[in-house]
């Protein structure tokens, strides 16, 4: 009997030796105990287990909303057991009982919980619960899964349809912007050197080919693709828009003759502003103002003024105000009422043949006569213009003065010309000449 005790002690000492996790007999019924690592180990793997499936979950809930709501789907979301996608919950429930299986199935393979334990048996059973379980909760919600599937379906097919019509509506603007852009290009080129017409007519060229190949990819239901064309074709019209062209180059050369006197932008500003809003004679007065053509009083008759606006007229006119020192010192009225018939009239030979000996030359007279002109249609056009359209280029005369300085510059001068014959042209048109100004100067100075 003492022999049977100590082979049994021995046998006990050689599996705890062993495995480090032997039990001991007496005091509970013959019956092995865990070793103390053994329940320290478990309890670590359930807590880290626990934790671990728990920061799973948050960074996998996470992920799920975010996808949600790009997908614009957050209904989905809301839908969905403790906000996690379906099967989630259910998947995480069968790890665990398969772990904490295989924990058992380990403790009972090395005889830890006790000699007596079966363990083919207790594997087979924790088998059939996993199984069980899992698709058991499986065929209860199939129905559930379905619909919730039938209903995410639904809702992106809902989806891609608002996505498709949102696709072609940007198509057809962009397609429609670009059609304007041709249209504009057009009539703009029109009335620009022959140079610059064959490069704007090969934009167009461009323009309307392109145009007809987003026009068959919408036929062909390839939205995408033709979203992106389209996006491309009118980034090429705002990069070779003939406006944008006429007003790069005005600002450029502007900005090199006025310096700091008035910003180029703001008599640029001024001069189409001023340009769209007079009419009649008073718009033919104003572009030969600014183009400083000579005056016609056939073509554009001048007001009739008084002696003593003729004064005030000739001391503004460097040539006369040199030629008629002397009138004007003596404040000759009769002679100042005569001058002032220059204005009306087209036939000047007269007033030359009785006052040419005051002149160096013909040209001479012809310059002090073009400045008498001038000077009279100023005085009138400040008049005519509103001064809320001269406050961002100082005031009419500062305005004047800058024009004057621009017909002095060849460069600056052919792209003032440029700017007034082409928004002349689009204003006849029909064309909305400030607004397609406010755009090309945001662009070509954001």
């Amino acid at each position: 009997m003492q022999m049977r005790t100590l082979q049994s002690g021995t046998v006990s000492k050689a599996v705890v030796s062993e495995y480090g996790s032997g039990g001991k007999e007496g005091g509970n019924g013959g019956k092995s105990v865990p070793a103390t690592p053994w329940i320290i180990g478990t309890i670590v793997f359930v807590i880290a287990a626990v934790l671990g499936g728990f920061i799973y979950m948050f960074i996998l809930q996470k992920n799920f909303l975010e996808a949600c709501r790009e997908e614009k789907q957050l209904s989905l979301f809301f839908q969905s057991p403790a906000g996690l996608p379906t099967g989630t919950v259910r998947s995480i429930i069968a790890l665990v009982i398969i772990l904490v299986c295989l924990y058992i199935s380990i403790l009972l393979f090395f005889k830890v919980a006790g000699n007596d334990s079966k363990f083919p048996e207790v594997l087979s059973g924790i088998l059939g619960a996993v199984v069980g379980f899992y698709f058991g909760s499986r065929t209860a919600t199939k129905g559930q899964d379905e619909a919730l599937q039938g209903e995410v379906k639904k809702m992106k097919e809902e989806r891609d349809q608002k996505e498709s019509e949102k696709t072609g509506l940007q198509v057809d603007g962009i397609i429609r912007k670009v059609k304007k852009g041709i249209a504009l290009t057009k009539k703009a080129a029109r009335l620009l050197p022959q140079n610059l017409k064959e490069k704007y007519n090969d934009l167009v060229g461009r323009l309307d080919e392109g145009v007809k190949t987003v026009e068959g990819l919408v036929g062909s239901g390839n939205l995408k693709e033709a979203l992106s064309k389209a996006d491309d074709l009118f980034k090429l019209f705002r990069k070779g828009n003939p406006v944008k062209e006429v007003y790069a180059n005005a600002l450029a050369s502007f900005g090199k003759v006025l310096g700091g006197t008035v910003p180029a932008a703001s008599a640029i500003t001024a001069i189409v502003t001023i340009g769209t809003k007079l009419a009649g004679t008073a718009y033919q007065k104003w572009k030969l103002r600014v183009l400083n053509a000579p005056f016609s009083p056939a073509v554009v008759p001048l007001r009739v003024v008084d002696a003593s606006t003729g004064f005030t007229l000739l001391r503004a006119s460097p040539a006369f105000k040199d030629a008629f020192s002397k009138d004007l010192e003596e404040k000759d009225w009769p002679f100042m009422d005569s001058v002032t018939g220059l204005l009306q009239q087209e036939d000047v030979e007269p007033f030359w043949n009785k006052y040419k000996d005051r002149f160096e030359s013909r040209e001479q007279f012809e310059q002090g006569l073009n400045e008498f002109r001038r000077a009279a249609a100023d005085l009138e056009l400040q008049g005519d213009i509103d001064p809320a359209d001269l406050a961002g280029a100082g005031g009419y005369r500062p305005l004047m003065d800058s024009i004057d300085k621009i017909q002095n510059d060849p460069d600056a001068r052919s792209a003032l010309d440029a700017l007034v014959t082409v928004t002349e042209g689009l204003h006849r048109d029909g064309e909305p000449v400030l607004s397609i100004l406010e755009k090309v100067s945001k662009e070509v100075t954001p």
